[in-house]
């Protein structure tokens, strides 16, 4: 069965004004017209819609039915016609973005439930992983923006613009620190398993290098839970850890030696190269560079 629009549009008119010269009137056409628009439908649904023994047409109960599910059917056909007017004017439909997971604080998620408001015609791809992948599938164009902890601009082969920094800290077990301290010399901090869920040596911290026990892990409930089993010390953003510090899950390490003093992560945004940044992508460009700590 293949209904005209065209059809139901006079159907429904009709319906609505009480008559087909009303109908006619309403939509510029003639009764006739409007008429045989409606004897057209009729022969496609195989009943009759109105009952024409009187001088006005009246709907039958099964044109009854027709005329609500066609009134919500055209209803909907109407907002169809509106959100393609819409999106006509859209400049990015779809955009590719990823997020390290280390990076996606309280702020970043209340910048993504801005973003679904000022642009509710873009569909959002949203990509979580590590900084590493992130910055493959930047280069393969996979993505075309990513946030995460990359190397300075001069090492990378993209657009490169500096973000925001995240407080971090040292942490531990308390098992952990019942054996070594809450203060580590530099002999014990090399003496520890680091747990590190990013190369850090790029941030300034070269002299991780010296540490000959790190562990890499990119997931971080895996760090946290290797962590909390007293497994070694650990670098994380201040909102990851959060909770286990109020709980006591985990204590924060201070260490006595200056070497390694910095007390936060640099992080960057970065996309392909000559890639020109829509009003969507430019507005979470704009949003991102403009926290300062999280």
């Amino acid at each position: 069965m293949k209904l005209q629009l065209e059809n139901l549009s006079s159907f429904i008119t009709a319906a609505e004004k009480g008559s087909f010269s009303a109908a006619g009137r309403e939509l510029n056409k003639s009764q006739a017209s409007i008429s045989i628009s409606i004897q057209n439908l009729e022969i496609d649904l195989g009943f009759e819609l109105f009952d024409r023994t009187n001088k006005y047409p009246r709907l039958t109960e099964k044109g009854d039915r027709v005329f609500k599910n066609a009134k919500l059917m055209m209803s909907q056909y109407d907002n169809f016609i509106e959100k393609t007017k819409s999106i006509y004017s859209v400049h990015e439909v779809r955009l590719r973005v990823g997020m390290d997971p280390l990076i996606c604080g309280p702020e970043i998620i209340q910048i993504l439930c801005e973003f679904s408001e000022n642009f509710p015609l873009v569909e959002l791809f949203l990509m979580q992983q590590s900084s590493c992948t992130l910055f493959d599938e930047i280069k393969n164009n996979n993505l075309d923006l990513a946030l995460g902890i990359f190397p300075s601009r001069d090492k990378i082969d993209c657009e490169f613009v500096t973000a925001f920094h995240m407080h971090s800290s040292w942490v531990a077990s308390p098992d952990f620190l019942k054996k070594q301290g809450e203060s580590l010399s530099f002999h014990d901090f090399c003496n520890s398993r680091l747990l590190l869920p990013t190369d850090l040596s790029c941030m300034g911290m070269g002299e991780l290098k010296t540490a000959p026990q790190c562990w890499h892990v990119e997931d971080i409930h895996t760090i946290l839970t290797l962590c909390r089993n007293g497994m070694g010390i650990s670098f994380l953003p201040n909102f990851v850890i959060a909770n286990d510090l109020e709980f006591g899950r985990l204590k924060t390490v201070s260490l006595s030696f200056n070497q390694l003093k910095n007390d936060h992560w640099r992080t960057s945004i970065i996309w392909p190269k000559s890639y020109i940044l829509g009003p969507a992508m430019n507005w979470l460009h704009q949003r991102l560079t403009a926290i300062e700590y999280i």
